[in-house]
């Protein structure tokens, strides 16, 4: 991959109208076109290997969550040849066959996890030789399904969340913060707050014969 992504695609799908710097305030991991037919995932990974695998499978697959940074579903729209899947500046690019009737377009639900992220974002580029350990690692499952609204199940990791913060300033700025209120020491009993003491007052008549 290369410039932080990979990109699912038909091959007469048009990219969405917008720049990678630009994709602020979405899930942080995975953005389609507007006609759900050339998505983009994002990496910790600028340039170099990702290991991905892809799970295609016949229904819905059990949701597990453990493990993973980020989990996200979306759904896109293939035929049954599948996308082509990788670094399109390269046109380093594989097929990845789906299980549907052969030429017919349909909805897929592709469900997205990703773990190694904030590593790989720090190692930079990666370029790996057969038997070495990729950081990042990324799995696909996908399976036939109505289109559907945008699912996150998990949201962890920094370099998501450097995406889904509204500006690169407003990132910065809650990262401080945070910094700064885990640096702070903390506060000594005697110099908390006492709980307020409710006292109860108890009061008899006249003709009420005392104890």
């Amino acid at each position: 991959m290369s410039h932080h992504q990979y990109v699912l695609l038909d091959t007469d799908a048009e990219e969405p109208d917008q720049d990678i710097d630009d994709r602020l305030a979405g899930n942080g991991l995975v953005y389609a076109n507007a006609e759900a037919t050339y998505a983009t995932v994002l990496t910790g990974t600028s340039y170099g290997d990702v290991d991905v695998v892809f799970d295609v499978t016949v229904s819905e697959p059990p949701l597990n969550c453990e493990g993973w940074d980020e989990v996200v579903e979306v759904s896109l729209c293939f035929p049954s040849e599948g996308p082509l899947v990788g670094d399109p500046l390269s046109e380093d690019l594989v097929e990845v066959p789906l299980l549907g009737e052969e030429g017919e377009y349909q909805w897929w639900r592709f469900r997205i996890h990703a773990r190694g992220r904030d590593a790989a974002s720090e190692a930079g580029d990666i370029h790996t030789e057969e038997g070495d350990t990729v950081l990042e690692q990324h799995l696909v499952q996908i399976w036939a399904a109505p289109q559907a609204p945008e699912t996150r199940h998990r949201l962890t990791d920094e370099a998501g969340r450097r995406r889904r913060t509204a500006s690169p300033e407003e990132y910065e700025a809650a990262k401080a913060a945070e910094a700064a209120h885990a640096a702070m020491p903390p506060t000594p009993p005697e110099e908390m707050p006492m709980a307020p003491v409710r006292a109860e007052l108890h009061t008899r008549t006249p003709d009420t014969p005392a104890d």
